[in-house]
């Protein structure tokens, strides 16, 4: 769940603040004058020197969408880093990412609003109070935005101190990050900036339909993690929200095993890929149950869940007896 609430807070957090701000500048397109005031223009001031609309959108624009492709690479290049100090890295990036977005496309907004519908940049006129919001607004939303990426990082990972005694409970476990769930998140969710930000204002298409991709790459971003657990209570996975257990007591006997493409394509498509176990295609962990049936479980060591799994049962068996 950490690199998902990493993608989150780095990657769809920030693209979606820029398509939305991309969005209602393309809608205010045809509203717009050619320039606005760069100087004067505050209260009963007149206006000394314009800007280029174009120019003011393209510094802002550019500027947000070239911290977040930076941020990107920095969060993609942290990985060599350690536990705790890729931890506060990533974090540092997500909150000046999220915050540095946020106020540019706020600040981009405001500026643009007072200018709907108006001839030429000499009618833009700005109150004091305006003019005050346009520079306090940003800042707050920037510090909104970087609270939530803050939130999104989480707390540091704890490092087991030498000599500390791991828990009894705990025995064997593995986790693995599902890329080609994450790969078809991201596909999504920049099929959905661009379908919001560009093709949906260009065709004249009302609403925004074309968020459905970045909605869903927010419900997939759940189940790009898988977990394993065995301890002797019990053999427990989990992919994203769908957790299933098995107890020990049930377990007869552990064997390696093997799921191809087929049977699991087959498997989900008839009895959905949660109806037994959460289960993927490869190398897997086959439970001979005491009623006879044979649950695969997806592994990656499967050697070493077999030997962990079959040294529980003969203690369990051992004890009973």
């Amino acid at each position: 769940m950490r690199a998902v609430r990493g993608v989150l807070g780095v990657g769809l957090v920030p693209a979606a603040m820029i398509g939305g701000a991309a969005v209602v500048t393309l809608g205010w397109q045809n509203r717009l004058p050619e320039r606005l005031p760069n100087s004067g223009g505050v209260g009963d001031r007149p206006v000394l020197t314009t800007i280029g609309v174009d120019t003011v959108v393209a510094v802002l624009g550019e500027a947000a969408i070239a911290v977040w492709l930076l941020g990107l690479v920095a969060f993609a290049l942290s990985r060599g880093l350690s536990g705790v100090g890729r931890h506060w890295v990533r974090t540092g990036v997500q909150v000046g990412v999220c915050g540095f977005v946020a106020a540019a496309a706020s600040a981009l907004l405001m500026l643009l609003a007072p200018a709907l519908d108006a001839p030429s940049a000499t009618d833009v006129r700005l109150s004091w109070g305006y003019f005050v919001a346009c520079l306090v607004v940003p800042m707050l939303v920037a510090a909104v935005l970087g609270l939530v990426a803050y939130a999104l990082a989480g707390k540091p990972p704890t490092d087991r101190p030498a000599g500390a005694t791991p828990d009894e409970r705990l025995l064997w476990w593995e986790s693995r990050a599902l890329r080609p769930v994450l790969w078809l998140s991201g596909a999504l969710a920049l099929s959905g900036v661009v379908l919001v930000a560009a093709l949906v204002p260009l065709i004249g298409v009302a609403g925004w339909a074309g968020a459905a991709p970045a909605a869903t790459a927010l419900v997939l971003l759940p189940f790009a993690r898988y977990r394993l657990v065995i301890d002797q209570d019990a053999v427990r996975c989990a992919v994203g929200p769908y957790r299933r257990r098995v107890p020990m007591s049930r377990i007869l006997a552990a064997e390696e095993g093997y799921l191809p493409v087929g049977t699991w394509l087959t498997r989900s498509a008839l009895h959905g890929a949660a109806a037994d176990l959460p289960l993927l295609p490869g190398p897997a962990l086959a439970l001979r149950l005491t009623d006879g049936t044979r649950r695969l479980v997806t592994c990656r060591d499967v050697r070493t869940a077999v030997e962990t799994v079959n040294t529980l049962r003969l203690r369990r068996t051992t004890a009973q007896s």
